[in-house]
């Protein structure tokens, strides 16, 4: 795997570190490829229950795509892109509705374009740095932006607010992401990490076939109508009553003991 992106192993948490801090972790095409690769590896790999995602060094989480290395892109390239696009057509696709672990980002500066889309389609717990600002830059650049945050944003938040923050590439803090819940928590810039790290753990202890059918039946849920969405999670729900964890959890309850989840 390229070095642009760095992937770590603890007991059953992956951290992935998005690593180009020269370039404060801006996305090229080698590491746009690396990504997809080292989120395939972990969502193959049944030791792995959670995943933290954040940025190398202390000034940004992502600044979004390497506008230096689009800038060289022709005409051509991007017309053939749009009616042939390549396997890893944008940072963030197909993570939303196919990887069903965990994710808890880890947010420790800039966090700008691609690095919104990232956040809104891939993410699903989200623990932001004091220093850390956002900025859905895409309009400010000629673009009309990506469809993960385009599509999530006004779902995730209150619909006007993600509607300035699109329409006008605000840059605002960490204490308004919090305010309209595009982030969870708040914690200075040193403790950004070792938090979304703790969280990671705490949800890997966890019984797994059951944590990824609830992640499951909440990101498919939200694409059918509310009959559909309760009859697919309780689908679900049935299946993961036929596991060996879910007979160790009543077990553990009644013996007063912790569980020992397997994972099958």
């Amino acid at each position: 795997m390229s070095n642009t992106v760095l992937v770590e192993i603890e007991n059953h948490v992956a951290v992935i570190t998005l690593n180009r801090p020269e370039k404060h972790n801006a996305i090229n095409e080698e590491m746009r490829r690396a990504i997809a690769e080292a989120f395939e590896n972990v969502r193959t790999d049944n030791n792995i229950r959670s995943v933290v995602l954040t940025g190398a060094g202390d000034r940004a989480f992502t600044a979004g795509a390497d506008l230096v290395a689009m800038s060289q892109n022709n005409e051509q390239s991007i017309s053939n892109n749009f009616w042939s696009p390549p396997h890893i057509s944008g940072v963030a696709s197909g993570y939303h509705d196919t990887f069903f672990k965990p994710v808890i980002a880890a947010v420790n500066g800039y966090c700008y374009a691609d690095g919104v889309n990232i956040l809104c389609q891939t993410t699903d717990i989200r623990i932001a740095s004091e220093t850390s600002t956002f900025c859905y830059a895409e309009i400010l650049r000629g673009f009309s932006g990506a469809g993960p945050a385009i599509a999530n944003l006004p779902r995730q938040v209150s619909y006007a607010k993600a509607m300035e923050w699109l329409l006008t590439g605000k840059v605002f803090d960490a204490d308004e992401a919090l305010h309209f819940g595009l982030v969870n928590e708040v914690v200075p810039l040193n403790e950004t990490k070792t938090r979304a790290i703790e969280l990671a753990h705490q949800i890997s202890q966890l019984a797994p076939v059951a944590v990824r059918s609830l992640k499951e039946a909440i990101i498919r849920g939200l694409s059918m109508d509310l009959p559909n969405a309760v009859q697919f999670a309780n689908s679900l729900s049935t299946l993961t009553k036929y596991t060996e964890d879910a007979k160790e959890g009543p077990k553990a309850f009644a013996e007063k003991r912790n569980p020992e989840f397997k994972g099958y």
